[in-house]
């Protein structure tokens, strides 16, 4: 009896343990992101860059005679540069209590836009199953033309944060230069 109240506790301290070492993992992990969420945004910049040049592509498409198939590749693009995008701004969503005031108001920021582009993304890929041969529908149009301002916007933002800090960084030295 006593041998397996020994093996029971041996089992619980060991997974004690393994639970304790991975918590620690955890806030290693969260704090190494935390003092790297400029390099969040930064990622975040340059894919949001390559999904407003895709969405303004796809919005092309529109105005001429593409095959549905070239309209599904186009779109395709689109969704993988949104996933991307998505795991980018969880990562951000992590680091966010150890972001800075405005590093946390530019996550706010481009939160809504992200999740918007994906629902849209995600209207249009099923318009286009459902109705392929229907690219002049004033549904799929409305949802690739939002997509090409949201694209934008987000873009823009993403340019927004990144040179504010670039600035910053700049002035911050340029104090410690001055000696203030």
């Amino acid at each position: 009896m006593s041998q397996i109240l020994s093996t029971r506790s041996a089992r619980c301290c060991s997974a004690l343990l393994s639970v304790g070492a991975l918590v620690v993992l955890l806030l290693a992990g969260t704090n190494a992101m935390a003092a790297d969420v400029n390099s969040l945004f930064q990622q975040a910049r340059v894919t949001a860059r390559q999904l407003d040049r895709d969405a303004a592509t796809l919005e092309s498409y529109t105005k001429s005679n593409m095959a549905w198939k070239t309209h599904s590749a186009q779109i395709t693009e689109i969704k993988e540069h949104i996933n991307k995008a998505g795991s980018i701004l969880s990562q951000l969503h992590a680091t966010r209590e150890d972001a800075k005031p405005w590093q946390q108001d530019g996550i706010d920021a481009i939160t809504p836009t992200l999740k918007e582009l994906a629902s849209n993304t995600e209207a249009a890929i099923n318009h286009l199953n459902d109705n392929p041969k229907r690219l002049k529908d004033p549904d799929y149009l409305q949802y690739v033309r939002s997509n090409a301002a949201l694209a934008h916007e987000l873009a823009t933002a993403l340019d927004n944060i990144v040179e504010f800090e670039n600035t910053k960084t700049k002035m911050d030295q340029l104090e410690t230069k001055l000696g203030k």
